[in-house]
Order: structure tokens, then sequence, then C-alpha cells
């Protein structure tokens, strides 16, 4: 008889919008602890680049709290995330079945459906999210 191999565990995968990076730079617990959840289960933290679009302003003094909180995420790995034709391509079905024209909700919600394996997406806008989410039940849209 074979010996049996232990199913794969998928990693946990954690994006982050304006509003959730927003809030760790806020220093919101509840973002914190979310963050601190992927972490201790050795999974991977995400910020779409289009997200830097909405979070950047491009004054050294008001971007500084951003550009330390990104610093830190990226000391663990990289983080910022360019979207590839295929994602764009994605966001660009999502966001044409929810009917909106937020084109940057729409490739945060592409980047965390990625490869269909499990991801919370942390967010301060989790009514649009969601709309675009609504047929992707492996994305768990949290408000911090």
């Amino acid at each position: 008889m074979k010996p049996r191999r232990a199913a794969a565990v998928a990693r946990p995968r954690c994006v982050l919008d304006s509003g959730g990076l927003s809030a760790l730079c806020g220093r919101s617990q509840r973002a914190r602890a979310w963050l601190r959840w992927v972490v201790v289960h050795d999974g991977t933290v995400t910020v779409p680049t289009p997200v830097l679009v909405e979070t950047i302003t491009g004054d050294a003094g008001r971007d500084a709290e951003v550009n330390r909180v990104l610093g830190v995420l990226q000391h663990e790995s990289s983080v910022m995330v360019a979207p590839d034709e295929a994602t764009a391509r994605r966001a660009g079905r999502l966001r044409f079945r929810a009917r909106t024209d937020d084109g940057v909700d729409a490739l945060v919600a592409a980047a965390a459906v990625g490869d269909g394996s499990p991801c919370v997406l942390l967010t301060s806008d989790r009514e649009d999210l969601e709309r675009l989410l609504v047929n992707e039940p492996r994305v768990a849209v949290r408000t911090v």
C-alpha cells in the first residue's frame, strides 16, 4: 500500500486596497490583526500597484506613513504587484458584470481572485468590492 500524502494546505493570501493600506497607516487594530494572522500562517500580502493612485500624493511629508508601511511590508517579501494582462482582463469582466466604472477597485478585486486560492481582501469600501466579487466565494472582503 502506498503511503498517503498529506493534502497541501493553501497559504493564506491577503490583498490590500487603498482603504486597507490607509487603515494600516492609521494603526487600525483590526487591520493589524488580519496582517498578523496572515504572517503567522506563512501567507502573502499583496498591494496592487494601482492602489498607489489612491494613496500617494507626491508630497514626501504626506506620503511618509504610506511609504513606511509599504517598506515594513516589503521587508518580508515583495508586496507591490503590477497587474498583468490576465489580471486586467479579469478586472474588465468583473467591472462589466458589476456595472461599475471604478477601474482601480476592479483591478484590486481581480488581484484578490488571483489563482483562485482563498484570499482576504482588506478594505474600507466593502459594498463596492463585494459587488465586484459577488460570484467569487473564495475571496472574503473584510472592513478595516
